[in-house]
């Protein structure tokens, strides 16, 4: 049976751990980018004044007062299971196809899927959603994959034609390339190029660039909430059709003034 556990470390980091030198050289803690990763992606640090931080890895360039995006999407609606799982069972094989993974050339690297979740039988009234540890690796055509769940199959057990989706971890393809289809996941502290490693807040007060539509946020009475656009600014609610399912931001917390050129500060709320 296949029982490796998370590769980093994962638990929750308070304030009561700083500082922190992730680099070695600068005591640089949340604004740390750096290639060595320390920790799961999506491991989370709270700071004393209550702001959310999470750990995430670049795929393309991210850039600090923007949104990053989770450009990761999943492996396929329907993941193959070549051998059957018992109840019980914290391990399972799937098949990796020839044209799945981020880069769709059905390669995986060791514990790549560590901190994303699979879904067993998601075609019927009854799916087992467990969050993923490690996984062995596949190389460039496909194959399969031995992965180790956070929990046993529990209800029912897996056949070979038991339907499956694989998720990505949602902090380890973060990019500022949206397509209209991907979703902020946080605000870096730092910008970063593609392969660095580094800590995005989720929550709390944070400073988020204004969008072109939207120049001057909360200079009209009422406009408080915030939404993120295209290129990962913010636009304000008087400037936007919500019913098009933009993605909120947060609300602006200092007082603004009508018809001034305000930066405001928001309590950004993506994730706690």
């Amino acid at each position: 049976m296949y029982i490796e556990k998370l590769a980093y470390p994962c638990a929750p980091l308070d304030y009561q751990a700083e500082p922190q030198d992730l680099t070695g050289v600068y005591n640089l803690g949340i604004y740390t980018a750096e290639t060595t990763q320390r920790y799961v992606f999506g491991t989370r640090k709270v700071t004393w004044d209550g702001r959310v931080f999470k750990y995430g890895h670049c795929a393309a360039a991210v850039y600090s007062g923007y949104g990053a995006f989770n450009a990761g999407t999943h492996y396929g609606d329907y993941v193959v299971m070549p051998i059957a799982a018992a109840i019980g069972a914290s391990a399972v094989t799937i098949t990796i196809d020839s044209s799945a993974g981020f880069a769709g050339d059905g390669a995986l690297a060791k514990n790549e899927l560590a901190g994303g979740y699979i879904v067993f039988d998601n075609n019927t009234t009854g799916s087992q959603t467990r969050l993923i540890l490690a996984n062995t690796a596949v190389a460039s055509g496909g194959g399969t994959s031995i992965i180790n769940l956070d929990g046993p199959i529990a209800t029912t057990a897996l056949t070979t034609s038991s339907g499956s989706e694989l998720i990505l971890n949602p902090y380890a393809h973060l990019s500022v390339a949206p397509n209209g289809y991907a979703s902020v996941m946080g605000v870096p502290a730092v910008s970063a190029s593609a392969t660095y490693n580094i800590w995005l807040q989720t929550w709390g007060p944070c400073w988020v660039t204004p969008g072109g539509s939207d120049a001057s946020p909360g200079d009209t009475a009422g406009d408080r909430t915030m939404y993120f656009v295209g290129d990962g600014s913010v636009n304000g609610g008087t400037s936007l059709t919500l019913e098009t399912g933009y993605q909120v931001a947060g609300f602006i917390i200092d007082e603004t003034a009508s018809g001034t050129s305000a930066m405001p500060m928001l309590m950004l709320q993506i994730s706690i």
